[in-house]
């Protein structure tokens, strides 16, 4: 009882699945918090820059929203047509676009400069940037992940990438804690009933063996008596009442037989009376395994009719005596 295994609850399991997971959600919304809340801003990962694109000027080849992992570098002139991302740039009328993606489509030298000439898709107009301006060459876009990470970095995505799991995880760890508690109480439950069996069975246990004590110190005393009985039986079967002395000194052979069946008579009363008790006593000993009281009452048994045969000799002998006088 002591070692009742308390099993996890699925709710306790679910409620650890959904921590694991707000942390993994908070990691993210942190990231991209710090990563993306500059549209200027490309961060750096491994040699590559990312860039979340903010317009549609890139429609409808490159949506809105979608993330660019560009190789960073400057581009040479087998890499036109090619989108980059480049820093600070301004139209021809004045219009600053910032950071931004572009498609290249030439390098031109105007003064000894290199100049890289960019446009967007869905504009005619070009403009000129500087190799200096250059972040990298855009090799993948990733429209869904860019989605993800605009919404993770709003009001509503805090809602849902941290308050929907908090929420969760709450409530599937304090279910998981009440079904603990009612397995505990189911425990302890059985506890108090295995203490009360077992203190219940050492009483019963107890009480049997001291009345098995009791009833066997009864028949010891009854099987002492027996013992006892058998002893004053064989002293008086083997008085000398008929040795030879006697009739030298002159009593009748006729009277010592009479005084012989008087005294057989109470003695084989005696005798079956006896056999009765050791024969009422003789299952409950076997029960109580007393070997020695068995065997003392079978050695007696025998010793008795051993004797009866004994005197019923005695008697023939004594008769066929009288007869031939």
């Amino acid at each position: 009882m002591s070692n009742e295994e308390i099993r996890t609850s699925p709710c306790k399991v679910l409620g650890i699945i959904f921590l694991i997971i707000l942390i993994l959600a908070a990691a993210f919304v942190a990231f991209v918090h710090i990563a993306f809340k500059n549209e200027n801003v490309t961060p750096s990962i491994g040699g590559y820059s990312l860039y979340l694109i903010h317009d549609d000027y890139m429609s409808p080849n490159i949506e809105k929203n979608s993330l660019i992992f560009a190789t960073n570098g400057k581009p040479s002139q087998e890499d036109i047509g090619k989108v980059v991302i480049a820093d600070d740039v301004s139209g021809k009328n004045g219009t600053t676009y910032g950071t931004t993606a572009m498609r290249f489509v030439n390098l031109v030298n105007e003064n000894n400069k290199l100049y890289y000439e960019l446009k967007f898709d869905n504009s005619v107009d070009t403009v000129m940037v500087k190799g200096n301006k250059i972040v990298g060459i855009a090799n993948y876009q990733f429209e869904l992940m860019g989605k993800i990470i605009v919404l993770a970095n709003s009001a509503p995505g805090y809602a849902i990438f941290i308050g929907i799991p908090a929420i969760l995880m709450i409530i599937f760890l304090s279910l998981g804690r009440h079904s603990k508690k009612k397995q505990l109480a189911v425990i302890e439950k059985k506890r108090e009933v295995y203490h009360d069996t077992v203190e219940n069975t050492e009483d019963d246990s107890q009480a049997s063996f001291d009345d098995f004590v009791k009833e066997k110190e009864r028949l010891h005393n009854i099987h002492q008596d027996s013992m006892d009985m058998a002893e004053k039986i064989t002293d008086v079967k083997g008085s000398e009442i008929l040795d030879e002395p006697l009739i030298e000194e002159g009593v009748n052979k006729d009277d010592l037989v009479e005084m012989k069946e008087d005294l057989t008579k109470p003695t084989n009363s005696a005798i079956e009376e006896l056999m009765k008790i050791l024969e009422e006593e003789n299952a409950k000993l076997k029960e109580l395994e007393l070997p020695k009281a068995e065997k003392a009452a079978q050695d007696f048994q025998k010793k008795t009719l051993n004797d009866n045969d004994i005197d019923i000799d005695n008697s023939s002998d004594t008769n066929e005596e009288n007869s031939e006088k």
